[in-house]
């Protein structure tokens, strides 16, 4: 007999002999305390308790190494971020947690810091675990990381990356559709000089972003210089460097759009900083809606990015894949535009193009 198998025998036995004795506790069949442990919805509730007494009681703690040998399930999921410290992150990984919690699944981490490297090693680690589905929900991916997730065939869902995700589940973000909405709101307030604060061009997430705001202006025949496009890290030190480019500028864009509210927060601080006004000389449009664009004065108007969407779409698409079901491998989430005070009209000594 083969070790595994030697093992699967002794948990098997370990987990009869337990739930055993917790039947006899609760004067119930071992069949009663099995749906009890696996949530079942077929035991009374009155039941369900006195089970539950019994495990308290007798401090039974399942064994999850002895299920995964016999269900050939680890009831763990893996979700790989790119930046913990981006309090978008947070956000993501409290959603989709809380729906694992949920459904009894357990969620292992992983954080690449933006670094291909440690993404490949966190993608290694995960699958050494035995995860029963990968979320990749990260800016960075590479053709190496997606043959070593196909070569496991464990299911995979991928944030915004339809071109290397191929017919892999993917979440895509509609960025042209939120940068119009977010150009369209600044044009009826007056404003044609309209700037950019962009992304790190090595994040795939950075260039979809500048390139839907540039399709939005274009678009709409709105002029646009290139001393008007600034480059940001997605890091509020970006918004700063912009912003002292911005205020020393002879003609300046009278709006600006970022690529992500962090940056947009340090451009409205430098602003403040210098005895700049927001909106008065300059309106703001950030990007994620962030806790901290309510609260930043002013607030920030900025387009919303639903972590929890993206999370409950990258939970339920592993679960259908899981259980071998067929549905729609791409799916597209819409930004929603949220004005607040940071966007207002046009000054009246800045009207002229």
């Amino acid at each position: 007999m083969c070790q595994g198998s030697k093992s699967l025998e002794i948990y098997s036995f370990i987990i009869s002999m337990r739930i055993q004795t917790v039947a006899r506790h609760a004067g119930v069949s071992t069949a009663t305390v099995s749906r009890v442990l696996n949530s079942s919805d077929k035991v009374r509730e009155s039941t369900a308790a006195r089970v539950r007494a019994a495990i308290q009681k007798l401090q039974y703690i399942p064994n999850t190494s002895a299920r995964s040998l016999r269900s050939g399930k680890s009831n763990l999921y893996g979700l790989i971020v790119s930046d913990i410290r981006n309090p978008f992150f947070p956000d993501l990984i409290e959603h989709f947690e809380s729906l694992a919690v949920h459904y009894g699944i357990d969620v292992a981490f992983a954080n690449t810091g933006y670094s291909e490297e440690r993404l490949l090693n966190g993608i290694r680690r995960l699958l050494e675990r035995n995860v029963d589905g990968l979320a990749i929900l990260t800016s960075e991916l590479s053709r190496a990381a997606i043959e070593k997730i196909q070569e496991s065939g464990v299911p995979v869902v991928f944030l915004n990356q339809s071109e290397l995700a191929g017919d892999l589940c993917n979440i895509a973000i509609d960025y042209v559709r939120g940068f119009s909405d977010a150009v369209d709101h600044l044009h009826m307030l007056g404003h044609r000089r309209i700037g950019f604060v962009a992304g790190p061009p090595t994040l795939s997430s950075a260039v979809r972003r500048r390139q839907a705001f540039l399709t939005a202006v274009k678009a709409r025949k709105l002029p646009f210089e290139n001393e008007w496009l600034f480059q940001g890290d997605h890091k509020t030190t970006g918004g700063q460097f912009a912003a002292e480019r911005i205020f020393s500028m002879k003609k300046p864009p009278t709006a600006v759009v970022c690529s992500n509210d962090m940056t947009a927060i340090g451009l409205l601080h430098t602003a403040h900083r210098l005895g700049r006004s927001v909106p008065g000389e300059l309106s703001l449009i950030g990007f994620d809606d962030l806790f901290l664009s309510e609260i930043v004065q002013p607030a920030l108007t900025t387009l919303h990015l639903s972590r929890q969407e993206i999370a409950s779409r990258a939970f339920y698409a592993l679960q259908a894949r899981g259980d071998h079901a067929t549905g729609a491998k791409t799916t597209v989430i819409l930004p929603r535009l949220v004005v607040r005070a940071s966007s207002g009209a046009i000054a009246s000594t800045s009207k002229k193009p």
